[in-house]
């Protein structure tokens, strides 16, 4: 597979699973600049700039090739071995202090969100802080145990049963494009209308947002910028998730497999090299991220790849 350059000479790997909001409001910036690996284990189609890899295999490409890789909501659809081995050949195709940098769902931020929700229903059960109760136990569990795509948050979304701030603070702009609801909303499901939602925003959100919707119409034409799944079991098509990290299980691999200085980002910071002209994770609707996450970035310290390998 050919390697991408940006304009700056670094060579950067992107890998991510899907998300449609996040290749609407993002695909000119990685599209352009980096090699782009979009996780896949079913069929797809071919050609464009998007390659669909299973990334259960080992990665296409030779060791020490790129500056940086992100993985952006990969590890979490990956047994714990395959995180290992996927971490391990991430360090493998990262040259000497090669940046990787992981988005992933906060076990820590989840629990937290629950035990709130819990204290705040039994304290005071009414029909708000119930809705907000349930969506924090399918946070914690539904991707997990789903058994059709959407899962039990499908069903409650087109049921009503969603109180429409609470889901946005979680789930952020992905809420927004995977769970609208229907224009006659009422209950918990009511939204601003269209003029609140403008008004509300500043000039440069508004100016942000409209370049994200322009580029997005642009790159959507494409045709690899979409999945096309043949098969809506979310165990085959890894739409599960198989495991879950806190910052701690998350430094804990990266370190077993030899990263280094280990770090908790925001979504608006990165030590990958040109960052600020990516800014992947930050909405083009506002300044908050596209999906709420756990950033964690560490640096692939090929000096010490020749000691013998410590355990986790």
């Amino acid at each position: 597979m050919n390697v991408t350059r940006a304009t700056d000479g670094r060579a950067n790997l992107h890998i991510w699973r899907t998300g449609e909001a996040y290749f609407q409001q993002k695909s000119a910036a990685f599209l352009k600049e980096w090699t782009n690996l979009k996780f896949s284990v079913l069929p797809q189609p071919a050609g464009g700039r998007i390659r669909h890899y299973d990334v259960c295999r080992p990665l296409p490409f030779s060791e020490d090739t790129f500056d940086s890789v992100y993985a952006l909501h990969i590890i979490e659809h990956l047994t714990p071995e395959e995180g290992r081995e996927f971490v391990a050949e991430v360090f493998r195709v990262l040259r000497p202090g090669g940046i990787f940098r992981v988005s992933t769902p906060d076990l820590e931020g989840i629990v937290r969100a629950y035990l709130e929700r819990l204290e705040e229903c039994a304290r005071q059960p009414t029909k708000q802080t119930i809705v907000r109760y349930n969506w924090s136990v399918l946070e914690l569990l539904d991707q997990m145990v789903r058994d059709r795509s959407g899962g039990l948050m499908r069903e409650m979304v087109k049921q009503g049963h969603y109180d429409a701030d609470y889901s946005q603070e979680r789930y952020g702009d992905v809420f927004d494009e995977f769970y609208r609801p229907p224009s006659t909303g009422c209950g918990e499901a009511a939204r601003k209308t269209l003029m609140e939602r403008v008004s509300s925003k500043s000039p440069a959100d508004l100016l942000r947002a409209f370049c994200g919707r322009l580029s997005g119409i642009v790159f959507g034409w494409l045709p690899s910028g979409k999945s096309h799944p043949i098969d809506e079991d979310p165990r085959k098509t890894r739409e599960s998730n198989l495991w879950t990290y806190d910052q701690l299980s998350l430094r804990l691999l990266l370190e077993g497999q030899r990263f280094k200085r280990f770090s908790v980002k925001s979504y608006t910071e990165s030590d990958i090299g040109g960052w600020e002209r990516y800014d992947l994770d930050r909405s083009n609707h506002g300044d908050h991220s596209i999906e709420p996450s756990l950033y964690v970035e560490a640096s692939a310290d090929k000096e010490a790849a020749a000691q013998p390998k410590g355990r986790l």
